[in-house]
């Protein structure tokens, strides 16, 4: 057991506080940490009169913005460590300004993003989506004919984080031809692990079977930077993969694409706006699936970021530095 047990504020709904840990590691995260504050927003954290002793603050979904205002709450506070995935929402400025240590748990987040995309991958290449569509409203067997195949295909990642990482070690089951595109990592770092980097964004287009997006939403620099124009660079029977983030994509030319080209199919796990307007063109298109954002953790899969949130506190106890904090410059590429 660690000798010194850091105090805890853990801000989460009881229904995610159960998704999270479940019993079991709600008891090891309350062996290891002092919990002074148990709070199911930062209202209740703002007002709660232990507040001030809270040297680690545990937060998921639905937690608002740390903002200076609330930061003054908490002058004790020292770690924050974020059961959920980006953390571009929850941290402010002020947080990096006081260098308090932010932890998420992107990481084990990313594990069923991978699995998603890699099953969708295959179902792409395997021509699923549409040979599904054309079975139900033609009520006639497709033909074999044009379909790729699993193996040793043309795979392209836009970005290259901790999911497109768990995305392209799986794709080698595949002897997949992984590309990736993505402007900060050093292209020897991606032969390294067994991915061709490539160097133009519409060169990954234009080469890539089945296309999956996994760059970060920042503001004024990848808003709509999959345009139109790329779009109509994929190959026949390309299939287009989005569990990043909506807004990355140009939405109205996607649309227009897919209107133009029946052979491209866009799966989209995530749209710019969450739930897609019902006017979207985009739900009367055959050729598109909406997943309404369930390529990231649900239900029993979101225990692995609590087990990796009691891991980070063992360390923090034990006095040893977190395995999974994130610095400021790396919170802007992560998606």
């Amino acid at each position: 057991m660690p000798s010194t047990r850091p105090r805890a504020a853990v801000v989460l709904s009881r229904a995610l506080r159960h998704d999270v840990f479940g019993p079991t590691g709600w008891a090891e995260l309350t062996e290891l940490a002092d919990v002074v504050a148990e709070c199911e927003d930062s209202r209740a954290l703002s007002l709660h009169p232990r507040r001030h002793e809270a040297e680690v603050l545990i937060t998921s979904w639905g937690m608002p913005r740390l903002t200076e205002d609330l930061l003054r709450e908490l002058p004790s506070l020292r770690t924050v460590v974020h059961a959920a995935g980006s953390i571009r929402k929850l941290i402010s400025e002020a947080v990096w300004a006081r260098s308090i240590v932010v932890v998420s748990a992107a990481d084990a987040n990313n594990e069923p993003v991978a699995e998603y995309v890699y099953a969708q991958t295959v179902l792409a290449l395997k021509d699923v989506h549409r040979r599904a569509h054309r079975i139900r409203s033609e009520a006639e067997l497709p033909p074999l004919d044009g379909i790729p195949g699993i193996y040793g295909q043309p795979v392209g990642l836009v970005s290259f984080g901790s999911a497109a990482r768990k995305v392209a070690a799986r794709l080698r089951h595949l002897e997949s031809d992984v590309m990736a595109w993505d402007p900060h990592v050093p292209p020897e770092t991606l032969r390294r692990l067994d991915v061709t980097p490539v160097a133009e964004l519409d060169e990954l287009f234009t080469r890539s079977r089945v296309l999956s997006i996994h760059a970060p939403l920042i503001p004024g620099r990848t808003e709509k930077l999959i345009t139109g124009e790329l779009l109509r660079r994929l190959p026949q029977g390309a299939t287009l993969i989005n569990t990043a983030r909506g807004a990355v994509v140009d939405e109205d030319a996607l649309a227009d694409v897919l209107r133009e080209r029946p052979d491209v199919y866009a799966v989209l796990d995530v749209t710019t706006r969450e739930p897609l307007p019902p006017d979207s063109p985009l739900h009367a298109l055959p050729n598109v699936m909406l997943t309404g954002h369930v390529a990231g953790t649900v239900g029993a899969e979101r225990r692995a970021m609590g087990r990796l949130v009691v891991e980070e506190l063992r360390r923090i106890a034990a006095g040893s530095p977190p395995a999974h904090a994130v610095s400021a410059h790396a919170s802007l590429l992560r998606a």
